[in-house]
């Protein structure tokens, strides 16, 4: 488990300090993502220890007092200096002021990632800011709530939930490695994408939803004015503007940050809109009823697919070369496919550098696909079930 040339050969629990995969992370920004990020990594056992540093005082002493880090530091470079891992977890707008704070302090070999909901300005910045010893891997968490503050922190807030890595082509492979394994110890479902189509994405399943739900309420505030309708309000109100109570400040940023994807998308729900009130205008019922049809299919069926697959675990088996990009490139072709990689293993057997790379993946059908794409980029991959199954 562990060979000199294993680069992540690292079992589901890490008893001694010989077998971390980080002996010190440093958490920027002890709020809700970051100090459940720093419970979730003290109950996995997978970091020696987890400092903390805040902007604001009182937050800091409040996720020390409340378990979410075990160790509080005010000045944020003097911590940085003994963490081998570093996760920025500002506003999306702060994080390269974050980064240009910490640039000189940082160790050599460090890995450094972020959570931030906007991802290809932040991998950008980080390339022109962090020193060539560092390693960047961008983050994004889907998990989370309209509430804010440490005190809402939870170990369990990233359980089952995605969490999207945005390896870029020089990403070095066992930075990544480790920060994947680490990710997966937390309980969550590692997705590899590109920066930018990450940040289109999330402009459809997240930054316009916002806007829609924050428009909603403030539609219903006016109509409120001229007669009592939020006394009429049921769950279907009460479901969609849920989220209109999360932080303006924090939405403000990411919606700035991601204005053209969200632009984008907004446009097309604009239009959409205005064909469905077109179509109302028109008393053309039978077109009304095939949307209304295909959105009400479209939920349904998604449903399942939002599931925890209860297939059988399939291991990946693909010679590599020992080369700057390989990981991401492995990584954002299964991840383009939306297909989760629960553990992932790079092996050096041979001294000429090239390696094996092992990819475990739940559900037989997935393995088959994702297999297939890899084997449409040139590689080799050979597929099987991981010891234990029946």
């Amino acid at each position: 488990m562990n060979a000199p040339r294993d680069l992540l050969g690292y079992g589901r629990k890490w008893q001694h300090m010989s077998d971390l995969l980080y002996e010190r992370m440093g958490i920027v920004g002890t709020g809700l993502i970051g100090g459940s990020l720093g419970m979730a990594a003290m109950a996995s056992g997978a970091v020696g220890k987890v400092l903390g540093s805040d902007a604001d005082p009182s937050m800091l002493a409040k996720a020390l007092e409340l378990g979410a880090v075990e160790e509080a530091y005010e000045d944020l470079e003097e911590m940085v200096t003994l963490c081998d891992l570093v996760v920025v977890a500002v506003p999306v707008r702060a994080i390269p002021g974050v980064l240009e704070r910490i640039a000189p302090a940082l160790r050599a070999g460090a890995t450094v990632s972020d959570v931030g909901s906007v991802k290809e300005g932040v991998v950008k910045a980080a390339a022109g800011i962090l020193p060539s010893r560092c390693h960047f891997v961008g983050g994004h968490p889907l998990a989370g709530s309209e509430q804010r503050g440490v005190e809402f922190a939870h170990p369990d807030l990233f359980r089952e939930a995605y969490y999207v890595l945005t390896p870029t082509g020089d990403c070095d492979a066992a930075a990544y490695s480790r920060l994947h394994a680490l990710i997966t110890s937390l309980g969550a479902r590692v997705i590899a994408m590109e920066p930018r189509l990450h940040d289109r994405a999330v402009s459809v399943v997240s930054h316009v939803p916002h806007i829609l739900a924050m428009a909603l309420m403030n539609l219903a505030l006016r109509r409120a004015e001229e007669y009592p309708l939020l006394r009429l309000a049921a769950g279907g109100f009460r479901d969609v503007t849920r989220i209109a109570a999360s932080d303006p400040r924090l939405w403000l940023d990411i919606l700035a940050e991601n204005r053209d994807a969200v632009g984008e998308t907004l446009s097309e729900v604009v239009e959409n809109l205005q064909h469905i009130n077109d179509l109302l205008a028109r008393g053309r019922e039978a077109e009304l009823f095939s949307w209304l049809e295909r959105a009400s299919s479209g939920r349904r069926n998604l449903a399942p697919a939002l599931r925890e697959s209860l297939g059988e675990m399939y291991i990946l088996s693909l010679p590599v070369e020992d080369r700057p990009g390989v990981i991401s490139e492995v990584t954002l072709t299964v991840g383009d496919l939306g297909i989760n990689i629960d553990d992932l293993e790079l092996v050096h057997p041979l001294e000429s550098g090239q390696g094996i790379l092992r990819l475990s993946i739940t559900g037989e059908e997935e393995a088959r696909r994702a297999a297939e794409a890899l084997r449409a980029r040139g590689y080799r991959v050979t597929v099987g079930k991981a010891a234990g199954e029946r």
